[in-house]
């Protein structure tokens, strides 16, 4: 399957850089022009995208790269949208694929969900493992079952809050 990655440089999403690394994929992190854009979107079976965002698309370059405008273009695509809240984005415009919720990968968005006991490397150890088993289950034949059987942690409320919000449709 020809993939495409659109990831926005972010320094704070750098760990997701793991799930394409080692892999044969087109890969999209720097401000490119719409046409471009287009023009690799048609060329390409799965569009992985990964960053922040928010139930309007995915953001980068001080605007959202990825928003309604290209929902005619991902209908057509097997999508992967990891961002926070991909969930409303992908269920508004009836898009295909594997999609997150709210992901906490930073401390203040386990506070704004009302996580106090943990620390700080619980996150580090969620972001790491979460991008591993995205990166493992992605070619999987059920990359959902994969990622909720190898993504888990008993002990660590970050991942037991994340593991919770990724999604088929």
């Amino acid at each position: 399957m020809k993939t495409l990655v659109i990831h926005p440089t972010d320094i704070t999403t750098d760990f997701l850089s793991e799930i394409y690394s080692g892999k044969d994929w087109t890969v999209i992190n720097t401000n490119v022009s719409k046409s471009f854009l287009k023009q690799q979107i048609r060329e390409h079976d799965r569009i992985v995208m990964l960053g922040h965002g928010t139930k309007f698309g995915l953001f980068g370059f001080n605007r959202y790269f990825i928003d309604s405008s290209w929902v005619w273009l991902l209908r057509t695509k097997e999508c992967v949208c990891i961002w926070c809240n991909s969930d409303l984005f992908v269920r508004e415009y009836g898009l295909k694929g594997y999609y997150t919720g709210m992901i906490i990968s930073e401390v203040d968005e386990a506070e704004d969900h009302c996580l106090y006991v943990y620390t700080y490397n619980q996150i580090l150890e969620s972001n790491k493992l979460f991008s591993q088993t995205i990166k493992n289950s992605i070619d999987s034949p059920n990359m959902l079952d994969y990622f909720k059987e190898n993504y888990h942690s008993e002990d660590n409320p970050i991942i037991v809050f994340n593991q919770t919000n990724f999604y088929k449709s």
